[in-house]
C-alpha cells in the first residue's frame, strides 16, 4: 500500500464519517405538532391556500397514478 492509497482510504472515510453525522443531525429533526396536510379538490381551493400563506415556506406534493 503506497501512501498516497492510505491518503485516500483516510479522506474517503473521513467524507463518510461527516455525511453519516449530517445524516442523523437531519434524521433527528422534527416539524412542529401543529404542522397539518391539506386535501385539494381543485385548483381554486390551491390557488386560495397558496395566496393565505404568503411568506411562508409551503410544500406541494403531487401524485400521479401512473
Amino acid at each position: 500500500m503506497t501512501l498516497q492509497n492510505s491518503r485516500w482510504r483516510w479522506a474517503i472515510l473521513a467524507v463518510v464519517a461527516v455525511a453519516a453525522i449530517i445524516a442523523s443531525v437531519i434524521g433527528s429533526y422534527k416539524p412542529d405538532s401543529n404542522v397539518t396536510l391539506t386535501d385539494l379538490n381543485g385548483i381554486e381551493d390551491l390557488r386560495a391556500r397558496f395566496n393565505q400563506d404568503k411568506g411562508t415556506p409551503r410544500l406541494l406534493l403531487l401524485l400521479s397514478p401512473t
